[in-house]
């Protein structure tokens, strides 16, 4: 098996925990995705403004407008039209309306998986391109990846006309672009790092937003349900099937195999480098921005208070991996499930108000995934400050 240099070390403690996963997850560290990676080779051709009309025109399902696009981009979307057999799109509404209950606890636990993400050598590909380390591209990163999540936790988001369904195969089509654009650059070598993107890293990016964000939002306080974390799994199942996560990397939506995954794979994962580092303290460092905090005294507290709630979530060596401040969290997540807690007994006694309180936190949800100019254009320049607008 051809095992990239930069997991030998990993992969020898992960195969000890559980060998045969440890060998799957290292398979596809040298795999990409070669139906997407198909599709942006024939549209490189046609140039940017071009291909972004044949993929709005797929992704309407324009055939007029389609007449004479790339065979490879009429298979991709032919193969997604219809959703797998598993997918029972009436499983979704108890973890919609999880989420939707839950949104203040879901908030926080979906940016620190997405800080886990970071602290994995995901964040290499990210980093090459900017798109994550400065103020401007690092606040349009989170506000992308908020649209996505908030999308597919809206019940119907994932029928073939929804919103949610064209973002995830957005995504997957914006991931086979740059991972052409870093193997053009000549700066990636794959004997090392293996295939940027690749479908090892969809599969533990996939495994953080289902399971680990199940675990994290229930460090928070959140009590859910069997019912309504089957379905929050199946819901992130298809999203990422959509996203080009290999089926053999999604265990049918189980949790507790899917987050032996994010356990297996994050002991093959190299220890986090200074990629990690910029990337993980620019996310917290976007927060009181997209809070709408403007006072420096101010944001400076609010962004201690991040790091704080997510140096006790991430643990003491992650946050210390990746450069966080030094902070006592003894307590705090006891402090935090007491308050939501108190929150659940306000519920009962006045409903109202508390509806009030989930209002605000899904305006903020909103707030912080507006976009103006979202669409299916793809980057044309590996670096972020020199590509055209998408």
């Amino acid at each position: 098996m051809q095992i990239p240099a930069v997991y030998e070390a990993g992969y020898d403690r992960a195969r000890v925990l559980n060998p045969d996963l440890a060998a799957r997850y290292m398979e596809h560290t040298v795999v990409g995705d070669p139906e997407a990676d198909a599709v942006v080779e024939d549209l490189a051709r046609l140039g940017q403004r071009e291909a972004h009309r044949l993929i709005k025109a797929a992704m309407e399902q324009d055939e007029r407008e389609l007449a004479g696009a790339p065979g490879a981009l009429r298979g991709f979307f032919e193969r997604i039209e219809a959703p797998p057999a598993w997918f029972d799109p009436d499983s979704v509404y108890a973890g919609c309306r999880a989420f939707h209950a839950h949104s203040d606890l879901f908030i926080p636990a979906f940016f620190v998986v997405t800080l886990q993400n970071a602290a994995t050598l995901i964040s290499k590909a990210f980093y090459m391109t900017g798109r994550v380390t400065t103020a401007e591209f690092g606040l349009r990163r989170i506000r992308q990846n908020t649209r996505h999540f908030i999308e597919i936790m809206l019940p119907g988001a994932l029928d073939r006309q929804g919103e949610g369904w064209k973002l995830s195969v957005r995504i997957r089509l914006v991931h086979a672009q740059v991972r052409q654009l870093l193997r053009a650059s000549g700066d990636w070598d794959e004997s090392v790092y293996g295939v940027p993107i690749s479908a090892a890293h969809m599969g533990l990016a996939s495994a953080n937003f289902s399971a680990t964000m199940l675990r994290q939002t229930g460090r928070l306080g959140a009590r859910l349900d069997a019912e309504s974390r089957a379905s929050f799994m199946q819901i992130w199942r298809y999203a990422s099937w959509l996203i080009g996560t290999p089926e053999e990397l999604l265990f049918e939506g189980d949790e507790a195999e899917t987050a032996e995954l994010h356990r297996i794979a994050s002991a093959c994962e190299p220890p986090p480098g200074e990629e990690s580092a910029a990337i993980a303290n620019a996310l917290v460092n976007a927060v009181p921005v997209i809070a709408g905090v403007s006072d420096p005294a101010e944001r400076r507290k609010t962004a201690l208070h991040v790091y704080r709630v997510s140096r006790a979530l991430l643990g003491d060596d992650t946050a210390d991996a990746v450069g966080f401040p030094k902070q006592q969290t003894a307590g705090l997540l006891t402090w935090l499930q007491w308050k939501r807690r108190i929150y659940g007994a306000a519920h009962r006694v006045a409903p109202q108000l508390a509806q009030k309180w989930r209002g605000r936190n899904f305006a903020f949800l909103l707030d912080a995934s507006m976009i103006d100019d979202l669409s299916y254009r793809l980057p044309d320049h590996l670096r972020a400050d020199r590509t055209s607008s998408w």
